[in-house]
């Protein structure tokens, strides 16, 4: 079995898909790439909140996608350390991400995309 790559996939790209009715395909991609998967409450809790204010769940429907995509995630709550985001917002992904040694964070946020200074390799899912 090949090595499995860690990753941190944004908010934005969780909200994306299953704002569209894509977690499947998502999720398929995940497991057939071997990607282990790190997240926080707080990134579960802004893919919640986006899935209501943006695209109108039902706080129902928002926890079922929560549950759906729980099994695939590693939760852990990084320490609050690094300020290397340009986006104050953004900070708590880099310290996901450098505190579990990520591979790859994949976003669709410009910003991050551009980011020369992260310690890990962006990816946009596009």
């Amino acid at each position: 079995m090949p090595m499995q790559k860690k990753c941190c996939i944004d908010s934005c790209v969780w909200v994306k898909y299953a704002g569209h009715f894509k977690t499947a395909s998502l999720l398929r991609t995940i497991s057939e790439n071997n990607l282990l998967i790190f997240a926080d409450n707080y990134l579960l809790g802004e893919i919640h909140e986006a899935l209501i204010t943006g695209f109108d769940f039902s706080i129902g429907e928002a926890d079922k996608i929560i549950q759906l995509i729980s099994p695939f995630i590693i939760i852990d709550s990084p320490t609050n350390i690094y300020r290397l985001s340009k986006d104050a917002k953004d900070n708590y992904l880099y310290d996901l991400c450098i505190q579990e040694n990520c591979d790859y964070l994949i976003t669709i946020d410009k910003e991050i995309l551009k980011d020369t200074s992260a310690p890990f390799l962006k990816k946009t899912d596009a």
